[in-house]
């Protein structure tokens, strides 16, 4: 069979016109990118790129890749390589810290921990209640004292 190469996005095969008309060799050829393409195969190294087929298998390769690494984003140790453009890394062995606390708040003892500066604390223990904020430099400074 001789094939035809058509499309230019993406790319298949059908037969020449000089082929006899076998509709199922023309099928697998145009699907599968050969006219002889064993379709009771579940091996999918097997399929030829530039056909249908071997474009859902590639499609197919890159929506599991998306769903197994999530949106386009990754922590770990480790820094990828080859980063497509967007992409997130957050470096999981790096000094930050990723305790994180609210604006305010309320509770017995005094927070401790990587603070964001600014951070209120209202001691719930005493009476009348008082009110701290954070200093990165001198720690909790209580207001009004």
């Amino acid at each position: 069979m001789a094939a035809i190469e058509i499309g230019q996005l993406f790319k298949t095969q059908i037969p020449g016109y000089e082929d006899a008309a076998d509709i199922q060799a023309a099928l697998r050829l145009y699907h599968y990118g050969s006219s002889t393409y064993d379709t009771s195969t579940t091996n999918e190294s097997n399929i030829i790129s530039d056909s249908v087929a071997g474009h859902l298998k590639a499609l197919k390769t890159r929506v599991q890749v998306l769903e197994d690494n999530g949106p386009g984003s990754e922590y770990s140790d480790t820094e990828p390589s080859d980063i497509p453009n967007g992409y997130i890394w957050v470096d999981s062995e790096s000094g930050a810290s990723l305790t994180e606390y609210p604006n305010a708040i309320y509770q017995n003892l005094a927070p401790t921990g990587t603070i964001t500066e600014g951070t209120l604390w209202v001691d719930k223990n005493s009476t009348p209640l008082k009110m701290y904020i954070y200093d990165t430099t001198l720690g909790w400074r209580e207001i009004g004292a």
